[in-house]
């Protein structure tokens, strides 16, 4: 009587599992990273939108300053026209400031700037909606 010894490949099956488990730890570790960017992209975009907010306001209360001066000099107390151009010349640098942010939050959202007119545009357009120039994809 002749007896044959099977060897089960459990060591084939070990490879398969251990092979499993590295697909398995690389997938997870392929989506931690794309839930961290998707993370630090919707802080980037709060961190926006709040700026937006402040700087909106800022410019609210600095066009109510130059009201008041406005008002004063019809009311016979002139402001130093010296001080008016100055608080409009911030105004002018706090409205560069919030067109940059409003840019920088549509190119975060997806949305392709014009360089030319800063208009957002779907990322499908070639052209901007609203001047018709070539949009860029760099």
């Amino acid at each position: 009587m002749k007896f044959e010894i099977t060897i089960h490949p459990l060591h084939k099956v070990l490879g398969c599992a251990g092979d499993a488990a590295l697909d398995a730890a690389s997938a997870l570790r392929e989506g931690a990273s794309a839930v961290e960017r998707r993370a630090a992209e919707s802080l980037s975009q709060f961190r926006l939108e709040r700026e937006i907010r402040d700087l909106q306001e800022e410019i609210g209360l600095q066009m109510r300053a130059v009201g008041e001066m406005m008002y004063a000099s019809h009311r016979g107390h002139p402001a130093d026209s010296g001080q008016v151009q100055e608080v409009l010349e911030y105004v002018d640098g706090l409205y560069e400031e919030l067109e940059a942010h409003r840019r920088e939050l549509e190119t975060l959202r997806g949305l392709l700037v014009c360089s030319s007119c800063g208009e957002g545009n779907s990322a499908g357009s070639l052209y901007c909606q609203n001047c018709g120039k070539p949009l860029s994809r760099g």
